[in-house]
């Protein structure tokens, strides 16, 4: 009898597990779809258009890597133009990202399958997410949960951002590796505590099986944070969470009277993992002169883990002796406080650049790094970037599971308090506080956040499902429906018929008599009130995420319609540069344009950018884009071998504030702002100021390089105004020497040069130029266009005029382009009054 009982309870545990991963895949398949929904928007073009900016240069990196693999690009000359810069993101993504475009492409792909494969990425990472979510979320809470967080994680916009087709970001990495690293992490805890792990049990390791599997997911738990290492340079954040548990689950542990071995075991074993598996991989990419550098794969994450372990034996060493001597649990914290102290002393002492990182890595987490404030996604959840309260980022990453979330949070703290606490529970809570500082500090880490998001969004909805009996509601509806076919079905006219309808009476009447737990008569019935107020908590956690990750995941990106075809066109249309695919040597000119626009500029165009989204000669761009002289504008392009510079209407707007808060100027300088009261509410109205026009960036754009003599317009975007969504300009323009327009005047005369243009779009402007004679009528004047017709998109539709004075002009003066690009001069004769 038990042989068969313990047989049929096995084939209900295989039913049951086949049912959780048919659910399983089923979140898995809802995911990928979800994800894909990019597809369309990316390949609108025939090509492959990215989503953001930085996806750019990854791509440019799977390019190289996909041609040179294993090898990935360290040094690029293509940036930070014309020095050059270290590339500091960890190779994995990359690598990834280039084995699957060889395996798709047979071992020789081309650019269309490393392109399609560098989209695809993202979402293959993305999915396989879910599955250490709900590993986790099973060993913490129970399997039901794990299933519907699986499905809440798959619709939930802030990871579907970062996870959508043509997204080529490693984000994604990042919270599938973190998430896998602290999954197993639970389980190791939950094993460990589940058996009698301690010192002396390491003897007897090879029969205890439930140690033998705890320090199987320690040592995984390892593996997971050394390729989180190898992802991210602030990876060794998410290692020090595991020594802040430590040491938190340990005063809670000497609080009860309970030892701590389990743990420690657990920790030392995982962070052991880490190293021998770190090691390795930092080896394999030290760069001279950058051994200790925390920005770069190094001998530094190396000592930092080293760092990890010591911290984590001392935490075991003080926790022993306060046992032994019995002493107040109190005095562990105390004591931690002092070392912690004196191990920040004792790492500057030995190592200030060491030192610097950690301080710097901590300023970084808390938002004060030097860039952070002119980076839109840097700002906090709930602040604009003026610093005004909003919401709107929080919903449109996370619907209303971030409020139903943080109650869950509180009702797990209070369900866990006390006696009631266990270590995989006090780790999820502190993982997850560690991801809403993360995600409150800086907009961008939400996706690290969602992963919580979602488990605890799916316990507070089972709970209040629960307490509206759903599941049981549920049965009873799909009952009344089976029922229902019966009764409309042809009666069969046998004995066997009668025999079973009877049978069926007797069993409804036997389930009707039934009680439920609170002692109250079950009915066959369904109880609509409690289905439809089921059917609308769930309606209320999934309809926003679904809306909202959709409308991001068919989202056309970042770029500009304006810009793609501006950066073609200077593919197109400007000289070559050399060493594109090997950028080891010093290209022959760069580009200069806003930080923002770098890897675009670096990937359509295939040109040097001198200022790229690594902020990277972010200084000398600033500068030149706020500067009121034309000398100091070209000691910059000098400086830094510029032959064009690309301005856009956002440039001269909406990011002029951060241009100038990196120049070091204040935008009341260039805007008189005001507070004006109206019937929205007070508003704020900013009036430029004749500051603003003397700008580098106000005479180009604005002004198409008006009182300039040495930058010519020769493209501006020409897209239809249907796909111009943002109502973008995008201008580009060249350095020349131009041509020298000499001649005499009246002394102390101001002499202006005038030109009518026409730009590629047909749009007519007028190009001025002026000087003021000296005090002998003596005067030259610099002017960039060519009046002869040469096939450029911008050109003449006028001969230059001299005007030095009223009605005293000079018309009909040419300009070769041989003069504007050979610096030529010009005699013009004398400027006077005709008689």
């Amino acid at each position: 009898m038990e042989k068969s009982e313990k047989i049929c309870q096995n084939k209900n545990a295989r039913v049951k597990n086949s049912k959780n991963i048919f659910v399983l895949v089923a979140a898995l398949l809802v995911a990928f779809i979800i994800r894909m929904l990019s597809y369309a928007p990316v390949t609108a073009n025939g090509g492959i258009t990215f989503m953001g900016y930085d996806d750019f240069y990854h791509m440019r990196l799977i390019l190289y890597t996909a041609s040179n693999f294993p090898h990935s690009l360290n040094f690029d000359s293509y940036i930070n133009y014309p020095y050059g810069f270290e590339i500091g993101w960890p190779p994995l993504f990359d690598l990834l990202g280039a084995l699957l475009a060889i395996i798709l492409g047979g071992g020789q792909p081309d650019l269309h399958t490393i392109e399609f494969a560098g989209a695809l990425l993202p979402v293959l990472l993305g999915v396989l997410t879910i599955i250490p979510l709900y590993i986790a979320a099973s060993a913490i809470l129970d399997r039901k949960t794990g299933l519907l967080a699986a499905f809440i994680f798959a619709v939930l916009p802030a990871h579907i951002y970062i996870s959508r087709f043509g997204g080529v970001d490693h984000h994604v990495a990042e919270a599938l590796l973190s998430t896998a690293a602290y999954a197993s992490f639970i389980l190791a805890l939950k094993w460990a505590s589940e058996g009698s792990f301690s010192l002396p049990s390491l003897k007897n390791i090879s029969s205890e099986k439930k140690l033998l599997k705890s320090l199987a997911f320690a040592g995984a738990s390892g593996l997971f944070l050394a390729l989180l290492i190898f992802t991210w340079t602030g990876a060794p954040v998410f290692v020090s969470l595991i020594v802040l548990y430590a040491f938190i689950q340990t005063t809670i542990d000497l609080k009860a009277g309970k030892r701590s071995d389990y743990l420690f075991i657990c920790s030392i074993a995982c962070l052991f993992a880490t190293l021998l598996f770190t090691i390795p991989l930092s080896a394999g990419y030290i760069r001279p002169g950058l051994e200790m550098s925390a920005m770069y794969l190094s001998w530094f994450q190396v000592f930092y883990v080293l760092i990890m372990i010591a911290g984590t034996v001392l935490l075991w060493g003080i926790s022993i002796y306060i046992s032994k001597k019995d002493l107040d649990w109190k005095y562990y914290p105390g004591a931690l406080i002092l070392v912690s102290g004196g191990g920040l002393l004792f790492l500057r002492i030995i190592s200030a650049e060491s030192y610097s990182f950690v301080i710097e890595g901590v300023r970084f987490f808390f938002g004060k790094g030097e860039y952070l404030g002119t980076i839109s996604e840097a700002v906090p959840l709930f602040l604009t970037s003026g610093g005004k309260l909003t919401f709107t980022p929080a919903l449109n990453t996370f619907g209303l599971c971030l409020l139903v979330a943080l109650a869950a949070l509180l009702l797990l703290g209070l369900e866990w308090k006390g006696d009631k606490s266990k270590p995989e529970g006090v780790f999820f809570l502190l993982w997850t506080i560690f991801s809403i500082y993360l995600a409150l500090s800086q907009r961008r880490f939400s996706y690290l956040l969602a992963v919580n998001v979602a488990i605890l969004t799916s316990y507070m909805l089972w709970v209040l499902l629960e307490s509206l009996d759903f599941e049981t509601e549920v049965r009873k509806l799909v009952k009344s429906g089976q029922k229902t076919e019966k009764s409309t079905a042809p009666a069969l006219q046998t004995g066997k018929g009668t025999n079973s309808n009877t049978k069926s009476k007797i069993k409804t009447k036997n389930v009707s008599g039934i009680k439920n737990a609170s002692g109250t008569k079950n009915s066959s019935k369904p109880d609509y009130f409690k289905l439809v107020s089921s059917l609308t908590l769930i309606g209320l956690v999934f309809v926003p995420c679904i809306w909202t990750g959709t409308a991001f995941a068919k989202s056309s990106g970042s770029l500009d319609p304006a810009w793609q075809e501006s950066l073609n066109w200077l593919k197109n249309s400007s000289p070559e540069t050399s060493y594109y695919l090997q950028p080891s040597e010093t290209p022959e000119y760069g580009v200069l344009s806003w930080w923002d626009y770098g890897n675009w500029i670096v990937y359509i165009s295939k040109r040097p950018a001198v200022s790229n989204n690594f902020q990277t000669g972010v200084e000398d761009s600033a500068h030149f884009f706020m500067t009121d002289s034309e000398q100091e504008a070209r000691a910059v392009m000098d400086k830094l071998k510029v032959k064009y510079v690309i301005t856009d209407t956002l440039m001269a707007n909406g990011k002029f504030g951060a241009i100038a808060s990196l120049a070091g100027k204040n935008i009341g300088d260039y805007y008189d702002i005001k507070a004006v009261n109206g019937t929205a509410g007070t508003q704020t109205v900013a009036t430029a100021k004749k500051e603003l026009l003397n700008t580098e960036i106000s005479k180009l754009h604005d002004h198409d390089g008006a009182n300039l003599g040495n930058l010519l317009l020769v493209h501006e975007s020409n897209v239809p105004k249907a796909a111009n969504r943002k109502n973008n300009i995008v201008k580009v323009f060249e350095y020349v020497p131009g041509a020298r327009l000499s001649g005499t005047t009246s002394p102390n005369q101001p002499v202006i040069a005038t030109v009518g243009l026409k730009s590629n779009t047909d749009r007519k402007f007028i190009y001025q130029n002026r000087a003021v004679a000296d005090k002998n009528g003596s005067f030259e004047i610099t002017v960039s266009y060519p009046t002869e017709n040469t096939g450029s998109e911008v050109s003449a539709i006028s001969a230059y005029s001299l005007n030095a004075g009223e009605n005293i002009t000079i018309t009909g003066i040419q300009v070769k382009e041989s003069d504007i690009l050979n610096g030529n001069r010009i005699e013009v004769g004398r400027v006077e009054k005709r008689p």
